[in-house]
């Protein structure tokens, strides 16, 4: 497995319910991968904004790290581990 850094901006389509953000998709560039698994989740605070970190697995079996700023509701792709 290889991880890349990418730290860019995304947009995804996530469920907020009962205080929990579950990204379900999002678009890097053209592309639109549907996430199969949410591995794991966790929060880290920036200043004034908290920031909500998910690990996900796309239909693809990439992995890819997504994170949600709380301050200015952006997402932000930062990782991808490519399978083989």
């Amino acid at each position: 497995m290889r991880w890349e850094p990418l730290d860019e901006p995304v947009k995804v389509r996530a469920d907020f319910q009962g205080g929990t953000i579950t990204p379900v998709l999002f678009r890097r560039g053209e592309a639109r991968l549907a996430i199969r698994a949410v591995n794991t989740r966790w929060h880290d605070t920036r200043g004034r904004s908290r920031l909500c970190y998910f690990s996900v697995t796309a239909d693809s079996g990439d992995v890819y790290q997504l994170c949600f700023d709380t301050g200015d509701l952006t997402w932000r792709l930062e990782f991808v581990m490519f399978e083989g």
